[in-house]
């Protein structure tokens, strides 16, 4: 048994070595023709392309404005509490100083989380159609010709 194993082995090396020494070009890989596509179908892709960006800018822009409808309901909810403070404490100079400072610092918060927002990415724009393409498919339609006035 252990002669048998030292003859497998270098045979199975052997093997090995003479299937990696192989030159690449051996195997022949034929590259696929150059997908060319005609203006047409390059506008279709292109605009399917431009639906799928635009859901998620309409998406992104939903959640920000999302977001900016929680930022003012905050914002509002900050405003009546400090009313109420303000009606509760009666109409002195200090409640009253009170009601401003709480009011500037709801402002200030409610600026600060706007601010923090992550921007709004423009929209994206529609691909130019093509020449030749009518709107509908590929067919165009030329001016229609003039009939005759008869008098």
């Amino acid at each position: 048994m252990p002669r048998m194993r030292h003859l497998i082995s270098p045979l199975l090396l052997s093997l090995t070595l003479s299937i990696s020494a192989l030159p690449a070009t051996a195997v022949e890989i034929t590259p696929s023709p150059a997908a060319t596509l005609s203006p047409i179908q390059q506008y279709e892709l292109d605009m399917i392309e431009f639906k799928n960006q635009f859901k998620i800018y309409q998406e992104a822009r939903a959640s920000r404005e999302q977001e900016l409808r929680e930022i003012g309901a905050t914002f509002i909810q900050a405003l009546k509490q400090a009313s109420k403070e303000f009606k509760n404490a009666g109409r002195g100079a200090s409640s009253r100083a009170n009601f401003a400072a709480a009011t500037a610092l709801a402002a200030a918060n409610r600026d600060k989380a706007v601010a923090e927002l992550e921007p709004l990415m423009n929209p994206p724009q529609p691909p130019a159609k093509p020449s030749g393409y009518g709107m509908k498919g590929n067919k165009q339609r030329g001016p229609s010709p003039k009939a005759e006035k008869k008098n």
